[in-house]
């Protein structure tokens, strides 16, 4: 038994050593000087995967937080990740501590755009976002699988009852601690409360939920439309693992003593104010 755990650790250090999705140096050190200030590049506060590719990096990258490196990673592959990363930044990405971009995603900024991921928010595998104007991704907010984000219609649309021409652009703001289900659509003019949940797949999200959709609530649909109040994701690791093995041996679920927990500690995790 000593002897095959000693060769699964020789085998699991040459895996590492040739596995294509782990960090290319040589990416991460020109993605940083190519998009930063000399000051804020010589951290490498950005890792790049390296199945990531930049169409352009004329734009820049702001960094709101203390540096350190890695702190922002992109191209990053955990499990069902597709294809290549592509980056095309004409405007201006900030990141905050601990955002992802995972692999596959296409991430487009135009000339005049301002895409703003918080503090560990988590870009899921092959999701796409186009910004003309402004995108804004919450704090501790998770966007699923093949999930579209755009603020831009492209194309102008007229009234012909009233003559009235709409801009195809529109702000899109998702709150903190959102989770974004897999294949929603984002269009543009869309705002999200904080602690929401997208619960079902390809739902369409196009207005402004504050004022009709409250906080721990549950919406989906086409168009989203309220499915339920009082919930919200567990996102900390330490939580998922211990509800992970509740339910290995018990069939009836988890009740959490609400008088000695608390709930944010619980879903976030006790570094969660930011």
């Amino acid at each position: 038994m000593k002897k095959q755990t000693f060769l699964n650790r020789i085998f699991s250090t040459i895996e590492s050593r040739i596995w294509p999705f782990r960090v290319s140096w040589l990416k991460t050190i020109y993605f940083n000087f190519r998009s930063m200030p000399f000051k804020m590049a010589v951290t490498l506060p950005v890792y790049i995967y390296s199945r990531t590719q930049f169409q352009t990096l004329s734009g820049s990258v702001e960094i709101d937080g203390n540096l350190c490196p890695g702190m922002v990673r992109i191209g990053k592959r955990e499990d069902r990740g597709m294809g290549v990363t592509t980056i095309r930044n004409h405007g201006v990405i900030r990141f905050r501590d601990g955002s992802t971009i995972m692999q596959g995603c296409d991430i487009y900024v135009g000339k005049k755009g301002l895409l703003e991921i918080g503090a560990r928010a988590r870009v899921r595998e092959n999701v796409f976002i186009y910004v003309s104007s402004y995108v804004k991704i919450g704090d501790f907010t998770g966007i699923a699988y093949q999930t579209t984000i755009s603020d831009d219609d492209f194309h102008f649309v007229i009234d012909s009852s009233s003559g009235k021409i709409s801009d195809t652009k529109s702000s899109i703001i998702i709150g903190n601690r959102n989770w974004i289900g897999s294949r929603t659509a984002i269009k543009k003019g869309t705002i999200t409360p904080d602690n929401i949940i997208v619960a079902s797949s390809y739902s369409l999200l196009d207005r402004d939920y504050r004022d009709s959709v409250p906080e721990y609530s549950a919406i989906g649909g086409v168009p989203a439309r309220l499915l339920r109040k009082n919930l919200r994701r567990v996102f900390d690791i330490g939580s998922e693992r211990l509800l992970q093995k509740y339910f290995e041996d018990h069939d009836e679920s988890f009740m959490l003593d609400l008088q000695e927990n608390d709930v944010d500690d619980f879903c976030l995790g006790p570094s969660s104010k930011v």
